[in-house]
């Protein structure tokens, strides 16, 4: 039996390319993490494990709050130094 891939799945390759050249990750790894289920609506597709996508969806979480607290680390940073000068 054959299947095709569902657009859930075609947009978790692109989010893995993505990943891979904005963390510098080989996306090799994050590609055999993916797992796969018989989509209940279309018997012939595959589409993302639901835990494997919120799993996903908290690993995204932890990036973007990983992001925002370097984000005010290094503004926190730049007003001290812009200080310094104008001083």
């Amino acid at each position: 039996m054959s299947y095709k891939m569902s657009d859930a799945v075609a947009m978790r390759m692109v989010q893995i390319f993505q990943e891979a050249v904005l963390l510098g990750v080989d996306g090799a790894d994050l590609m055999r993490q993916v797992r796969l289920v018989q989509d209940p609506e279309d018997s012939e597709s595959m589409t993302l494990d639901p835990e494997y996508a919120a799993s996903v969806s908290k690993m995204h979480e932890k990036y973007l709050e990983e992001l925002e607290a370097k984000q005010k680390e290094q503004q926190a940073t730049s007003f001290t130094t812009e200080k310094v000068f104008i001083s």
